[in-house]
């Protein structure tokens, strides 16, 4: 498929969300998912994290989902893919409790590297090994922590390429901060070693633009003629509340990103995404003809009152 393939797909409407917090959580979020073709089970599975850590999810259709436990404990924004006959899992590691602890009054220094773990049966998970730490001065904020996240891993012709957030921006109307700067890091392999580029991509903080509050995340996918990334970027309203919705940027050489279109493919509306759209995993699958995407949304502000769910959309091409 060509990136004006992808720009011209018709996506459903989210409807009702998917999958809601567990027990002791304010979120579920971040969903990343495999296609039942690519699992041993021979069922669609998501991963997603809560206040405690990663938690795995099964379902027969994509909708209906049954919760299978914690996989991984202080771990957040999972990135699932089956590569060479495994499963490796991605995701931000943090020090135990750290997550849960961002709700006490108090403002705590964030910590966190990307760590990779690694499955034959999506079950049992081997012990994780750390990809990328917060090394380099850009990835730290001396008021709020050292932070890498949000990682993304694509093949890139003989290499691989992980695609992550760094650093911290505070959030005021929310009360927790959120990912500064989108990155680029490449490796050999899928486990790597990585090697961060000097520079970051993008810093929609501090780019000219007055509406600018973070970069987010940035998720790709590999096109016939370039590259598709969906980022949901940080912003101010006309109001001058925050927001963030996914949009859709293009690239040739998956290193120089433009907006593929201003307006975003999914953004805040009442109800369940009434305040934030957040992080999202998009894949193609072959099965139907159809490009899945999952994502997690918030329906208030402050820590108090906004609860993080997941739903999903699916984009078609339009009849001929």
């Amino acid at each position: 498929m060509h990136i004006d393939d992808f720009l011209a797909l018709t996506w459903s409407e989210p409807g009702d969300p998917l999958l809601q917090p567990p027990r002791f959580s304010p979120v579920i979020a971040d969903p990343s998912f495999l296609f039942p073709e690519e699992t041993p089970s021979g069922e669609w599975e998501l991963l997603a994290h809560s206040a405690w850590g990663l938690h795995r999810y099964s379902s027969r259709d994509g909708l209906s989902w049954l919760e299978r436990g914690l996989v991984v404990r202080n771990a957040m924004r999972p990135f699932i893919r089956r590569i060479e006959g495994e499963y490796l899992l991605y995701y931000e590691k943090y020090p135990p409790l750290a997550l849960p602890l961002t709700a006490l009054p108090f403002r705590r220094r964030w910590r966190s590297v990307i760590a990779v773990s690694r499955s034959v049966d999506l079950r049992r998970w081997s012990t994780p090994r750390i990809l990328l730490r917060p090394a380099l001065d850009w990835m730290r904020e001396p008021a709020l922590g050292d932070s890498v996240s949000n990682p993304c891993v694509v093949r890139a012709g003989d290499s691989w390429s992980l695609y992550f957030s760094a650093s911290l921006s505070w959030i005021d109307d929310c009360g927790f901060c959120e990912p500064r700067y989108l990155a680029v890091a490449r490796g050999g392999t899928p486990e790597g070693p990585f090697e961060p580029e000097p520079r970051p991509m993008a810093d929609p903080a501090n780019d000219g633009s007055p509406d600018g509050l973070g970069a987010g995340s940035l998720k790709v996918v590999a096109m016939e003629d370039g590259w598709i990334g969906l980022q949901n970027r940080i912003f101010r309203d006309a109001e001058g509340r925050s927001r963030s919705a996914i949009f859709v940027l293009r690239s040739e050489d998956g290193r120089e990103w433009i907006e593929a279109r201003r307006e975003p493919l999914l953004a805040p509306e009442p109800g369940w995404t009434r305040s934030h759209v957040y992080a999202c995993d998009c894949r193609y699958r072959e099965a139907d003809g159809s490009w899945y995407l999952y994502f997690n949304a918030r329906d208030g502000w402050s820590m108090a009152e906004g609860k993080e769910r997941i739903g999903r959309i699916v984009g078609r091409p339009r009849p001929a």
